[in-house]
């Protein structure tokens, strides 16, 4: 299986990251996107990547961070992405639930980002939170060459349609376990291609949660729950939500790492 959101550049994965990768790896995940979506984490992704052969990147400017980071990263931005281990661009998009920067520069750093990645012919990785409606407005309207996928996808059939229509994949994590109905209805009816998975690890920790926080080695219990709806066996899930990401990802090349 392929993780292919996770932020192990965490500070609670300060004291066990190494474990934490070895645990991944006996649960089946052999490879994972590390999310660099700020400006100080990109050389901590850098060298993470460099430790570990396993580990792949995106570099971006998430909304929360948009406000406080100038138009001048742009240029910086542009030579990260250029290197050879960097799969996407992101998390960008809009997060309105928590306002943490003005909506302008949220908006200006998410078109800024998608030029980019047509530029470089790299795919997205959307991040958005109560903003669904102007998210998928400026994805329509700039339709990403390379699409992308729209991270902890947590919406109903009819978003489903839209994210088909341009090209995008659907992020399944820890929320398909929380018996969300129109999750689960959009997971059941979404074509096969649309589906990778993602653990969002230290956020969004799968059912049975302890409260404690996520990691890469529990894509596990999200396999069991979308099966299930897809009426497949856990080896299709790896099957397919694997072949889904390499070929949004361009990365991993086949066989394991």
């Amino acid at each position: 299986m392929i993780d292919t959101h996770c932020h192990l550049c965490d500070r609670r994965f300060d004291k066990d990251r190494v474990h934490v990768l070895d645990r991944a790896r006996h649960s089946g995940v052999t490879h994972l996107i590390e999310i660099a979506y700020a400006p100080e984490i990109v050389p901590r992704a850098h060298d993470l990547a460099r430790e570990h052969a396993n580990v792949y990147l995106a570099v971006g400017v998430h909304p929360g961070e948009s406000g406080r980071v100038g138009d001048d990263y742009l240029a910086a931005l542009r030579d990260h992405a250029r290197h050879p281990r960097v799969v996407a661009i992101g998390e960008t998009g809009l997060d309105f639930y928590r306002d943490h920067a003005p909506r302008a520069d949220q908006e200006r750093w998410f078109r800024a980002q998608v030029r980019l990645a047509d530029e470089l012919g790299l795919p997205v990785v959307i991040h958005q939170r109560s903003a669904l409606e102007e998210t998928l407005a400026i994805l329509e309207t700039m339709r990403p060459a390379a699409g992308g996928v729209l991270h902890c996808f947590d919406d109903g059939p009819a978003a489903v349609e839209r994210a088909a229509a341009i090209g995008f994949k659907l992020g399944i994590g820890g929320v398909l376990t929380y018996g969300h109905a129109p999750l689960e209805e959009a997971v059941r009816t979404a074509p096969a291609e649309m589906l990778v998975l993602e653990t969002d690890a230290p956020y969004l920790e799968p059912e049975p949660r302890s409260l404690r926080r996520n990691e890469p080695g529990l894509l596990a219990r999200i396999v069991p729950r979308l099966a299930e709806l897809r009426g497949w066996t856990a080896a299709d899930v790896d099957r397919i939500t694997t072949a889904n990401a390499r070929d949004l990802f361009r990365a991993p090349p086949g066989g394991p790492a």
